[in-house]
C-alpha cells in the first residue's frame, strides 16, 4: 500500500479550499512575504512561515486522510 498522504497534501495546499482559505491565506501571504524579503537580501530565513503554512495545510488534509485509512 502506498502512502496517500503525499498527494492529498499537495491537493490540499494546491485546491483553493485549502491553501487560500481565510485559515491558511494568512499564512501563504507570511511566506510569500518573507520569501520576497529573503530575495531582497536580508539575512532571515522563512523556516517559521513555512511549518505555519504546512501546519495548516496538514489539518486541511487530515480528514480526507482519515477517511481513506478507515
Amino acid at each position: 500500500m502506498e502512502d496517500p498522504k503525499p498527494q492529498i497534501e499537495e491537493g490540499a495546499f494546491a485546491a483553493a479550499a485549502c491553501a487560500d482559505s481565510h485559515h491558511c491565506h494568512s499564512f501563504k501571504e507570511k511566506l510569500a512575504h518573507c520569501g520576497e524579503q529573503v530575495e531582497a537580501g536580508t539575512e532571515q530565513n522563512c523556516v517559521e512561515e513555512f511549518f505555519e503554512l504546512m501546519e495548516c495545510v496538514d489539518h486541511c488534509a487530515a480528514p480526507q486522510l482519515f477517511k481513506q485509512l478507515q
